[in-house]
């Protein structure tokens, strides 16, 4: 079996676009930038999203779709 790095380098040399894509999209989807989204309403979390931490200095509000409350709301970030 191999590693992620074995494969992530062969995915880079042979070029294959989707691969280099999924190994492009884990990399901006690190822990560190990583953030919780929760809903105003039912303090569900719902979402996971990213942000740039040294740009964005606020707290996001976004409105999203709340499964459990079944129309949309805001849903603001929440602490790790």
């Amino acid at each position: 079996m191999r590693s992620a790095v074995q494969i992530c380098a062969w995915a880079l040399k042979n070029k294959k676009s989707e691969i280099k894509k999924l190994i492009y999209l884990a990399i901006d989807m690190s822990q560190e930038n990583l953030i919780k989204l929760q809903c105003s309403v039912c303090k569900k979390i719902n979402y996971y999203t990213y942000k740039n931490k040294k740009t964005v200095q606020r707290k996001i509000e976004l409105k999203k779709y709340c499964s459990n409350c079944r129309r949309t709301t805001i849903h603001k970030e929440t602490k790790k």
